[in-house]
């Protein structure tokens, strides 16, 4: 299928404020955190992720400028919600949606390293791929194996960042 295979041309981390957000694990992981825990304030953000005050008032003021989310309240301090994100982008036969749970996975970078090595490895394109396999995965209608045969990859790589993808599906 076509939209699984993983396309080098798609252009999923150059570009946009999409993009942007992509290509930062911080970023991505903020927007994240604001996307499960509604009108929360910068203070929660700092303690619970343990990122400077400083990098995540910047990264929230880039990400309210963006749209990605909004100031919810008129009172201090600030509290922010998230909005949802679902972008679809098409290259030849490759199809690809961005999504909070594209966006969630990029973020699982910073602290997992497992994600870590599979982004460095195959990219955020690959990334979007295995997240489609996981749905499945969670599913029941694919395992490690299939994916392991269809992607090319060994049944171990297969499984591990199954595993490692399956709570952002899950949750």
């Amino acid at each position: 299928m076509a939209t699984r295979e993983a396309n080098w041309d798609t252009p999923l981390d150059t570009g946009g404020e999409v993009f942007a957000l992509l290509g930062n694990p911080r970023k991505a992981w903020i927007y994240t955190y604001i996307d499960h825990h509604p009108a929360t304030t910068i203070q929660a953000i700092v303690e619970t992720l343990d990122l400077p005050q400083r990098t995540v008032y910047e990264y929230v003021d880039d990400l309210e400028a963006a749209g990605f989310i909004e100031q919810s309240n008129d009172g201090r301090p600030a509290e922010y919600t998230a909005h949802g994100i679902d972008l679809q982008l098409v290259a030849g036969d490759a199809e690809r949606r961005i999504t909070p749970e594209l966006v969630e996975a990029i973020a699982r970078r910073i602290r997992d390293d497992d994600v870590d090595t599979y982004i460095d490895r195959h990219g955020l394109d690959g990334l979007a791929v295995a997240l489609d396999y996981v749905r499945e995965y969670v599913g029941g209608s694919v395992t490690h194996r299939i994916m392991a045969r269809e992607q090319e990859l060994s049944p171990l790589e297969a499984g591990v960042i199954l595993d490692a993808l399956r709570p952002v599906v899950e949750d």
